[in-house]
């Protein structure tokens, strides 16, 4: 099993290997740097894998996620700075359900965005409040296999849960 660290800002690694109760971690491969060229991310949150081993990156800093192969290489980026569709203010984490589709939560703009495998904006949900569908700074996500989309809602302290005929 291969574990993916993403971080911009990282230079060095001093801890290589560690073992506890039996389970040893080892450092196995690192990409990406700090910026705004493709490749490249400035604070990195969220990660997902799809079916095939692709590595989703959300890169709340450039207001994008980015698709790479296995190794690192960038496939496809989408979305841009903006509360339209397709645009973060704050995008912080990724999900990706059982039929491709992505699942990005939006901080600022208090909404979980969907796309196609391909990264076309397809539909979104929430709102800013307290109430039910809506957020304050929805921070994490995850899709189970029966399609249920969970969503931390930090500032509501509350986890949300919506059902869904296309995961």
């Amino acid at each position: 099993m291969i574990i993916w660290l993403v971080a911009g800002t990282i230079t060095s690694v001093t801890l290589v290997t560690a073992q506890k109760d039996n389970i040893v971690v080892e450092f196995a491969s690192s990409f990406g740097s700090g910026g705004s060229e493709n490749g490249q991310f400035a604070v990195p949150q969220g990660i997902a894998l799809d079916k095939s081993g692709n590595i989703y990156v959300v890169d709340s800093g450039n207001s994008r996620v980015e698709k790479l192969n296995p190794s690192g290489k960038l496939l496809l980026q989408f979305g841009t700075y903006g509360s339209g569709d397709g645009q973060f203010k704050d995008p912080t984490d990724i999900t990706i359900g059982k039929s491709g589709n992505i699942y990005v939560t939006d901080q600022n703009d208090n909404r979980v965005e969907i796309f196609d495998s391909k990264g076309n904006f397809l539909s979104e949900f929430g709102t800013f409040g307290s109430g039910d569908g809506q957020f304050a700074d929805p921070l994490g996500i995850a899709v189970d296999k029966s399609g249920y989309i969970y969503v931390v809602d930090q500032n509501n302290e509350r986890v949300e849960i919506f059902s869904t005929n296309h995961n």
